[in-house]
Parts: structure tokens; C-alpha cells; sequence
């Protein structure tokens, strides 16, 4: 996060409480029962879309409609990112399906010498993993270390725009070493609704914090708050 989104974070909890924006709402979720049949990751195919808003955690901002589709499966799968708000495409790498490569959904696209696991290799609830690797940022040599710490919470139903959707709940705790040398003790959250029957996530929401120190304090500064609910897919 930098200087100025720490003072409009400051300023926001300075106002008023009829004149404050209201954090995005906790997504509508209730706990399911596990299906009887765990159901196999929907495999890639060229043209697959899933279409997100993406919110601000902090005000409820709508920030942008975004498309995710399909574009290669070899070398490896390509999934092409195109929003309403910026002409720029971003592109997320698995190999294999469901394993993350290259990673677009940070401050910085994160390529993961090891792929990162979108859930454990086992997905029944209540399994945990540890994964460790080192990522580089595009157009940088150096090697930034990042730990994930992942947990199957369980099956819920999350309620969307589109209508009702089971999905399991995967929540990783990440700890890294950011390329801000001024940073220390890094650390973000990501949760993921995956629904195994679209191949991708329903719902996913991502914050993130870290300690700044200085000669003579330490402060905490936020990452951001942000939430992507699926709208359509095909």
C-alpha cells in the first residue's frame, strides 16, 4: 500500500459515521454438506470465459467487470484477463491445471518458480499444506522467497448475482518477502470459493498487511481490499 492509500485509509476512519463508505459486506455463504462424490476439476478447453466484478473491500466500490478466458493450453494454460477498466490484458500460467505459475491478481505479477497449488492435493475438509518457493517479477532477476500455508475450510453455499453456488472454501495465510526493501513481515490472505464444475473460483477475495519500520516506530501499513464474484461462464 502506498502513501496516499494509507492517508485515505486514515481520513476514511477520521469521518463521521454518516459520512464514512461502508466496507463490502461479508460475501453470503452458509456451510454445506461435503457431496458424496467429491466432484474432478473441471479440465481446461480454448474459449472457457468466466466473467468477475471486482469490488473494493474498503468503500464496496465496484472497481471493474473483468473476463477471464482460455487462450493456449500449450506449454502450459493461458488464461487472458480483459477489463472494463484498463486496456491492459494480464495473463495467469498453470501447469498443470490447477497448479499457478504465473499469478496476476497482486500488486505485482508473482512467477512462482514451483507452481502454487489452487488447493491441496487433498481437498476434503479440514486437510492443510505447506507450499515454498521463490517468485520473480517481470523484467527483475532477483529471487523473492514466499511461503503458503493453505486450509480446506469445507463445502458452502455462496449466494451470487447468477444465482446460488456450491463451492469449497480454501484459505491460504502467505507470508513473502516483498521487493519493498522498507517492508518487513508481509503477510496476505486469500480466500477462494472454488467450484470444481466451472474450473475456477465463484468468489475470491484477497487482502494483505505489512510493518514498516523506522528509526523510531513501527506502523502498519494495508495492502488491498478486494473481492471478485462470478457473474457468467461458459
Amino acid at each position: 500500500m502506498n502513501l496516499s492509500r494509507r492517508r485515505f485509509a486514515l481520513a476514511l476512519a477520521a469521518l463521521p459515521a454518516g459520512c464514512a463508505f461502508r466496507p463490502l459486506p461479508p460475501l453470503r455463504s452458509v456451510a454445506a454438506p461435503a457431496p458424496a462424490t467429491p466432484p474432478a476439476l473441471r479440465p481446461p478447453a480454448l474459449g472457457q470465459r468466466w466473467t468477475y466484478r471486482k469490488y473494493n473491500g474498503y468503500n464496496s466500490a465496484l472497481l471493474a467487470t473483468e473476463e477471464d478466458e482460455v487462450s493456449a493450453l500449450a506449454p502450459y494454460v493461458v488464461i487472458r484477463r480483459r477489463s472494463d477498466a484498463s486496456p491492459a490484458i494480464l495473463e495467469e500460467h498453470q501447469q498443470p491445471w490447477g497448479q499457478v505459475q504465473r499469478e496476476p491478481g497482486w500488486d505485482d505479477v508473482l512467477n512462482y518458480e514451483q507452481a502454487a497449488p489452487l488447493w491441496p492435493a487433498d481437498p476434503s475438509p479440514g486437510s492443510r499444506s505447506v507450499h515454498r518457493t521463490h517468485y520473480r517479477i517481470d523484467g527483475e532477476s532477483y529471487r523473492y522467497w514466499i511461503t503458503q500455508h493453505t486450509t480446506v475450510r469445507g463445502w458452502e453455499r455462496v449466494e451470487l448475482a447468477g444465482g446460488a453456488r456450491l463451492a469449497l472454501r480454501v484459505e491460504k495465510f502467505i507470508r513473502l518477502e516483498h521487493r519493498d526493501v522498507s517492508r518487513s513481515e508481509t503477510t496476505r490472505r486469500d480466500i477462494v470459493w472454488l467450484a470444481p464444475e466451472i474450473g475456477r473460483w465463484v468468489a475470491r477475495e484477497i487482502t494483505g498487511e505489512y510493518l514498516r519500520p523506522s528509526a523510531y516506530s513501527v506502523s502498519r501499513g494495508l495492502e488491498d481490499h478486494h473481492r471478485w464474484e462470478l457473474l457468467s461462464w461458459s
